[in-house]
C-alpha cells in the first residue's frame, strides 16, 4: 500500500511538471502576435490625433500670450501699437529682433544660411519689444513648426519664430502703399475699427527659413504675397488685437496647396480665406 501510493504520488509529480514545463504553440504565438497588432493598429491613430490636438491646444495658447502681450504693450506705451517688423536697428518697437550675437551683431544672409542651432533666433526673441510681456522663448514656436531642426528645402535657413503680424500693425508705411491699404500703417489701437475683429497674429512658414518682418497680403488686386500654414489639420491659430485667440479652418484648396508648398505670390480671385484677411486687415475709424 505505502509503495503504490508512492508509485502513484510520483507519477502524479510528473505529470504536473509536465503541464507547468508545456510551452505556447507556434499557432498561440501567432494568435497572440496578431492580437497584439491589431490592437497597436487600432490605438496608434487615436494616439497620434491626441498628441496632433495637444500641439494645436499649445499652439493656441502661444497665440491667446501674443494677443494679451499686444494688449499689454499698448497699455503701458500710451495705446500705441508694438511694431510688426523683426528689425529693431530699423523699427526700435520691433516685437522680436533679427537673429544676433550675444554681442548684438546681427547676422548676415550668408551667416544665417550656415546656422546649425536657433541660438542667434532665440536672442533675437529675448531682445524684442515683446519680450518683456511674453518672456517664454518657447511661447514664440509652435509645437507643429519643426524649422528649428530641419529645413524647409535646400535654400532655406533654420528658425524660431512660429509667428508674424500683419503689417499694418506698425510695419513700413511703404508697405502699405505698395500693397494698396492706404498711406500709412497703424499706430495707434484708436485708429482700428474694431479690435476684436482685426488679426494681430498668424502662423507663417517663410520658405526663406525664418520669417522675415510682416506678413503681407495684396489688397489690390486680389492676391497673396505671404503664405500660410496648415499644421493642424487645415486650420491655423490666429490672435487678434483685443487679445483673443482662436483657430481658424482654411476653406479653398489654393490656401492649403500654397501654404503647404510654402509658395509665395499665388493668385487669389474669390478665394474667402484671402478676403477673410483681407476684411480683417485695417480700416480707418
Amino acid at each position: 500500500m505505502h509503495r503504490s501510493s508512492g508509485s502513484g504520488n510520483s507519477a502524479h509529480s510528473r505529470s504536473v511538471r509536465g503541464i507547468r514545463c508545456r510551452g505556447f504553440t507556434l499557432i498561440e504565438l501567432l494568435i497572440v502576435i496578431v492580437i497584439i497588432a491589431l490592437l497597436v493598429s487600432l490605438l496608434l491613430p487615436a494616439l497620434r490625433g491626441a498628441r496632433a490636438q495637444a500641439r494645436t491646444m499649445t499652439c493656441l495658447a502661444n497665440q491667446r500670450s501674443m494677443g494679451q502681450g499686444f494688449v499689454l504693450y499698448a497699455g503701458d506705451f500710451r495705446d500705441a501699437t508694438i511694431s510688426s517688423w523683426t528689425n529693431s536697428f530699423e523699427i526700435p518697437s520691433s516685437w522680436v529682433d533679427w537673429p544676433q550675437t550675444e554681442a548684438g551683431q546681427r547676422l548676415t544672409e550668408a551667416q544665417l544660411a550656415a546656422q546649425t542651432s536657433v541660438d542667434a533666433h532665440v536672442l533675437g526673441v529675448r531682445r524684442g519689444a515683446m519680450f518683456q510681456y511674453v518672456n517664454d522663448h518657447r511661447a514664440y514656436k509652435c509645437p507643429s513648426d519643426v524649422r528649428d531642426r530641419f529645413r524647409p528645402n535646400a535654400v532655406s535657413r533654420l528658425a524660431w519664430v512660429t509667428y508674424s503680424m500683419p503689417n499694418f500693425l506698425g510695419g513700413p508705411d511703404q508697405w502699405e502703399s505698395q500693397i494698396g491699404s492706404g498711406p500709412r500703417a497703424v499706430r495707434r489701437l484708436d485708429q482700428l475699427w474694431r479690435s476684436s475683429e482685426h488679426f494681430a497674429f498668424l502662423e507663417e512658414s517663410d520658405p526663406r527659413g525664418l520669417n522675415m518682418n510682416s506678413w503681407v497680403l495684396y489688397i489690390n488686386p486680389q492676391q497673396w504675397i505671404d503664405p500660410l500654414t496648415v499644421w493642424h489639420d487645415d486650420k491655423g491659430t490666429i490672435a487678434f488685437t483685443d487679445g483673443s485667440a482662436r483657430i481658424h479652418t482654411w476653406k479653398d484648396r489654393r490656401t492649403i496647396n500654397m501654404s503647404r508648398l510654402q509658395q509665395f505670390g499665388q493668385p487669389a480671385a474669390g478665394n474667402p480665406d484671402y478676403l477673410w484677411l483681407r476684411e480683417r486687415w485695417w480700416r480707418r475709424s
